[in-house]
C-alpha cells in the first residue's frame, strides 16, 4: 500500500465523525449533539469539568435540559465524546507520520506542530483529561480508557518498524505509551507555562526525543 493510501486510510479511521455519517449530509441531530460537544470543549476552557454543570452544557449549546439526555446519559457521557473527538484530533495530526516508515523528522515534527497548537487552544481541559492527579471519577473513567485505547496508531507503526529491524528493543505497545505519554507532559508544560521556552525548540528537541526513543538515533545521528 502507498503511503497515500496509508495516509488517507488513517484519516478515515480515526475521524470524529462515523464514516456512515460521512456519506451524507448532517442531520438535525447530528448537528445538536457536534453543538453541546463543541459548547463542552469551549466551557471547559475556562472552568474546571467538576464545576460544570449540565444546566451551563446544555444552554451553551443552546438546548434545553431536558435535550441534553436525548444526546448523552451524563456529563462523563459528554466528557467522553469531547475526548474521543480530541483522540481523533492528535491522530489526523500525526497521519502523515503514522502512515509512513522509519524516522521520516519532518512528517513528526508537522505533526507534533499540529499537536502543539491544538494544546494552546484546548489545554487547560486537556490537562485535566490526561494528566491531572485525582481528577474525579468522571475524568477518571475517561482516562483509564485512554490508557488502552489511545496508543493504538502509533503502536501499529513502532510494530510495523520493529518488524523491519529498525527499532529499539521492547514492546512496541510500551513504547507507543512512552512517546504519547512524554507528548502529553510536553505539551501540558508549555501550555501552563507559556513563553518559557521557544516553541521552535520545544517542537526540536520534542521530535528528537521521540525519535530517540522509538529508534535510538535521530535523522542527524543516522547519517554520520
Amino acid at each position: 500500500m502507498s503511503k497515500m493510501k496509508d495516509v488517507t486510510s488513517i484519516a478515515v479511521n480515526v475521524g470524529s465523525v462515523p464514516a456512515t455519517k460521512s456519506r451524507r449530509a448532517p442531520t438535525k441531530g447530528d448537528q445538536r449533539e457536534q453543538a453541546l460537544i463543541d459548547a463542552a470543549r469551549a466551557v471547559f476552557r475556562d472552568r474546571p469539568i467538576s464545576q460544570v454543570t449540565i444546566d451551563e452544557l446544555a444552554g451553551a449549546a443552546g438546548i434545553a435540559r431536558s435535550g441534553f439526555y436525548f444526546y448523552f446519559e451524563s456529563k462523563q457521557a459528554l466528557l467522553a465524546a469531547v475526548v474521543d473527538q480530541g483522540i481523533a484530533e492528535a491522530d489526523l495530526e500525526m497521519a502523515e507520520w503514522l502512515a509512513a516508515e522509519g524516522l521520516d523528522r519532518a512528517a513528526l515534527r508537522r505533526g507534533l506542530a499540529a499537536g502543539l497548537a491544538r494544546w494552546k487552544i484546548d489545554g487547560r481541559w486537556l490537562r485535566e483529561a490526561f494528566i491531572t492527579p485525582d481528577p474525579g471519577p468522571e475524568v477518571q473513567h475517561v482516562r483509564n480508557r485512554l490508557v488502552d485505547e489511545g496508543c493504538g496508531h502509533f503502536s501499529d507503526r513502532i510494530e510495523r518498524d520493529a518488524r523491519a529491524g529498525r527499532t529499539v528493543p521492547g514492546p512496541p505497545a510500551l513504547i507507543a505509551k512512552m512517546a504519547v505519554n512524554l507528548r502529553v507532559i510536553t505539551f501540558a508544560d508549555v501550555y501552563a507555562n507559556p513563553g518559557e521556552y521557544d516553541e521552535d525548540e520545544v517542537l526540536d528537541t520534542l521530535t528528537d526525543a521521540i525519535l530517540r526513543l522509538v529508534y535510538g538515533e535521530t535523522p542527524t545521528e543516522a547519517g554520520r
